[in-house]
């Protein structure tokens, strides 16, 4: 039996033993480096990170271990010369059988007096990760990255209390800076029964936070994040089979004041408005995708901003479906359409993006302006895509890859690929841009219709600025895939979007005028190869044109200066010459004349996108802009097959009063001396032209016209008529005011009668059938109303006959009513023998021979003509 005692009191003593060695272990000084080393294996297994304690640790004995630790640090692996994190003090608990299983799970988790820093560098290293990009410390002795129990166990299976914690998140590469402090965070499980709850308060970034959430086991759960005047909420749902099998959760954001948004973001508070966002996160069968997005921000300036529709895949471009719009006016307060371009203001901006996988995707894109609407749509690439998005040192929004494409998403017009360094401000701006579109939307909007009988005009340019002063230098542009002309464009322009300091230098070379005119649908003229230069250039508000045109060895030179720096701007300019061809300067005025007709040109049958143009040509837009013209022209050597003449006119326009003239030309005998007027105040445009012609052969004007019939005079005239300018045919068909047209010495072929149906009356022209019948005088006072001509008393005379004609012409309707009365010369009196009427088409009047009047009398009753009777007035009219 004495060694049964024996060996009680050695169990007995090694049970003392025990507790004593352990109690030493767990509290006394003695054994806190081994007791450090402990705990730290334990956080180390936990976190999947290093983790060293230089201040106490404790540890109370009982069924759970209650640890204590201070002084904690994490070290960065990454970042050798950070602190990942630092911890005052943590406390938790930990069963004792786990510790002995060598299986370790805390509980009971607080936290006080962390700071973290969260920190990415230029090369993308973050400092939570290992020197090799992994998330996880690597283990010494095996090399492996160390396990860690995942972040979402330790919120559902624990109970976690934060205390003073701050973490610190900044980002090298997108320039996010956040500095969250938390007063205090719990996330308590409860009784195992009731829902874990959330609830914490604190700063992000200097602005008080509130978050509260309610996380029921696999089932919905809620959380909000609450700021003064922003709040965050989310809403979440398993799937069937848990949370592991997968979830979506709803989000909406309500912010009622944008400022606070971007103070809480450290961005510029640059706009002020609210804003609403709304979108459902998906994930399952590992795939995350966003639906159902809907955004709504509206500033407090009356812009506004939504989009709709589905991002899609996330990380997948070939699944989105979106619709943008962008409007920088509210409806009840947009711009009234503008005819002038300096009043030209964007108004809206459209986008719509469909894209499926599989399948290529679908767009639109809509600019509406209050002068035009620019309607595309098609197969393709996004109008806009954006991407390095930045926060600047400064606060500023920055875009570093921003490309935008205007036009049909097959062919765009415009490919802008730059960065926007200010993007809340519109400010620095820097693009490299490309052009490219058909040459015929030159010259009129309905050339962006596709066709390019003109070929294509491409090329590339820079953009620079902000959204007050945009610039645009390195311009090359040119014509291709064509023969009808070449046309190059080089310069700069200071500011796009006033049009300002401009400095354009342009080059035109047509070999063929008549094909270049065809082509656009036009009369040809045939001026055979011609040359134009030309220099736009402006400083401030003064502008500046230079041109020059040559067709074979005649040229022309024009010259504008505007300075609008006055109280009344003046535009002060010539046209000059020092040797120009007689044919040459009537081809240079045919083809301006057709060229003004570009605008009744026939329009190609497929959609315009451009729409809703109310942008007035640029030469009337000149016109109508309140500047005062003082133009002088000088043709100083005019060559032509009778010989040389000149040329000296002025053009001027002052408060919107428009004058030409008097215009005075001399050449082989004949001259003209002819003004016009215009005022611009009035709507509808009217010219007036006043002056004088004579000593015009009736035989060359037909030669000119290609009329092969012949007729010859000298044809003398007086006018003082008005129309409309909107276009030669309206001003013809319009045309107002009086006439007088006079020939002498002339005579016309038979055949031309025949032509006519004056045939049947040969007598009346000659006494005997010949080839060419004797005119001795015509005398045509005319009267003109809306295009209808109107004459009483118009008289042709031959050597034997006078032909008094009244009636009228209709030139919109195209028809004639005429009555001739021939009467042998001097003898007014008696009997018209053969008095006929032409009537019905002007091209094809009907003749017909009626029976002669009775005899006339005067009502004073003189009947004897003057001894020296007067040519072309009615014989009546003569008696005495």
């Amino acid at each position: 039996m004495l060694w049964i005692k024996r060996l009680a009191v050695l169990l007995a003593g090694l049970l003392v033993f025990v507790v004593v060695a352990g109690w030493l272990f767990l509290s006394s000084a003695l054994f806190s480096g081994p007791r450090s080393n402990l705990v730290e294996n334990i956080l180390e297994k936990q976190l999947g990170q290093d983790v060293q304690i230089n201040g106490d640790v404790r540890v109370v004995p009982g069924r759970f271990l209650k640890v204590s630790a201070e002084g904690l640090s994490l070290p960065s692996q990454s970042m050798p010369d950070i602190t990942l994190a630092e911890i005052a003090a943590i406390h938790f608990d930990m069963p004792l059988s786990d510790l002995w299983a060598g299986h370790v799970e805390i509980s009971n988790l607080s936290v006080t007096g962390t700071s973290a820093n969260l920190i990415v560098d230029e090369t993308g290293t973050a400092s939570w990760k290992s020197g090799d990009g992994t998330k996880n410390a690597k283990d010494p002795k095996s090399g492996k990255p160390k396990k860690s129990t995942p972040l979402a166990q330790i919120f559902t299976d624990r109970t976690l209390r934060l205390g003073d914690t701050q973490v610190i998140y900044k980002n090298a590469i997108n320039g996010l800076d956040l500095d969250l402090t938390l007063t205090e965070i719990a996330l308590d499980r409860g009784d195992g029964t009731s829902p874990r709850t959330l609830s914490g308060s604190g700063t992000l970034n200097d602005a008080a936070m509130t978050l509260t959430g309610t996380f029921p086991k696999d089932a919905p759960f809620q959380a909000t994040l609450a700021f003064e005047y922003i709040d965050i909420t989310l809403d979440g749902t398993p799937a069937e089979g848990g949370y592991d099998a997968g979830f979506q959760v709803a989000m909406m954001a309500q912010i009622a004041e944008l400022g606070q948004f971007l103070d809480v973001v450290k961005l510029e508070r640059a706009i002020e408005g609210t804003a609403h966002v709304g979108a459902v996160l998906k994930h399952g069968d590992g795939v995350t995708r966003i639906d159902d997005l809907d955004v709504l921000a509206t500033l407090d300036t009356g812009q506004s901003v939504v989009v709709t529709g589905n991002m899609g895949e996330l990380g997948s471009k070939a699944d989105v479906s979106l619709v943008t719009r962008i409007r920088l006016y509210p409806e009840d307060n947009e711009p009234a359409p503008t005819k002038k371009r300096a009043d030209l203001k964007l108004v809206s901006v459209d986008m719509v993006i469909d894209s499926v996988p599989g399948q290529t995707p679908q767009r639109s894109m809509v600019i509406e302006t209050n002068g035009f609407t620019l309607d595309t749509a098609g197969e393709g690439p996004p109008p806009i895509s954006v991407s390095e998005l930045s926060r600047t040192p400064e606060g500023k929004l920055r875009l570093g890859n921003l490309n935008l494409r205007i036009g049909p998403p097959s062919e765009p017009f415009i490919i802008l690929d730059g960065i926007v360094e200010d993007a809340l401000n519109l400010q620095g701006i820097s693009a490299e841009g490309q052009i490219a579109f058909p040459a015929d939307a030159l010259l009129k909007p309905e050339g962006f219709k596709g066709g390019k009988s003109l070929g294509e005009f491409s090329g590339d340019f820079h953009l620079n600025g902000n959204i007050q002063r945009l610039s645009l230098s390195n311009l090359d542009a040119k014509t291709s895939g064509t023969d009808l002309w070449d046309l190059e464009v080089h310069g700069t322009v200071e500011n796009v979007l006033r049009f300002e300091d401009v400095n354009l230098d342009i080059a035109v070379d047509v070999p063929s005028g008549a094909d270049l005119l065809t082509a656009m649908s036009l009369n040809p003229v045939q001026t055979g190869h011609t040359e134009l230069s030309a220099n736009l250039r402006s400083q401030g508000n003064d502008w500046g044109a230079e041109a020059h045109i040559g067709i074979g060895p005649s040229e022309l030179s024009l010259k504008i200066d505007l300075d609008d720096l006055t109280t009344t701007p003046v535009v002060n300019g010539s046209i000059e010459s020092d040797m120009i061809q007689l044919d040459h300067l009537r081809q240079i005025i045919a083809a301006s004349i057709e060229l003004r007709k570009i605008d009744e040109a026939p329009a190609p049958e497929t959609a315009s996108p451009l729409k809703d143009v109310t942008l007035m040509p640029l030469g009337r837009a000149v016109l109508l802009s309140g500047v005062d013209l003082d133009v002088d022209l000088d043709l100083r050597h005019i060559e032509g097959a009778k010989g040389v003449s000149s040329i000296q006119s002025e053009l001027t326009l002052k408060e919107k009063q428009l004058a030409a003239g008097p215009l005075k030309f001399e050449y082989g005998g004949a001259h003209f001396d002819v003004s016009g007027a215009m005022d611009l105040n009035d709507e509808a445009h009217i010219l007036n032209l006043k002056g004088k012609a004579g000593g015009w052969q009736m035989h060359e004007l037909l030669e000119a016209l290609k009329f092969k019939k012949g007729a010859s005079g000298t044809l003398y005239g007086d006018f003082d008529v008005s129309g409309p300018t909107s276009s030669v045919k309206d001003f013809i068909n319009a045309i107002s005011g009086n006439a007088m047209v006079s020939m002498n010495k002339g005579s016309i072929e038979t055949q031309l009668l025949d032509l006519a149906g004056l045939g049947v009356l040969p007598w009346l022209f000659s006494s005997h059938k010949q080839k060419v019948a004797p005119i001795v005088c015509l005398r045509a006072p005319i009267y003109l109303s809306n295009g209808n001509i109107s004459t009483k008393r118009t008289v042709v005379e031959t050597d034997q006959v006078q032909i008094v004609v009244f009636g009228d012409v209709s030139l919109p309707a195209k028809s004639i009513n005429m009555n001739v009365q021939p009467r042998k010369i001097g003898e007014p009196l008696k009997r018209s023998p053969w008095p006929f009427t032409a009537s019905g088409s002007l091209t094809k009047p009907k003749i017909k021979v009626k029976d002669g009047p009775k005899k006339l009398k005067r009502s004073d009753g003189a009947n004897k003509m003057p001894a020296k009777r007067k040519l072309c007035v009615p014989d009546i009219l003569q008696l005495q």
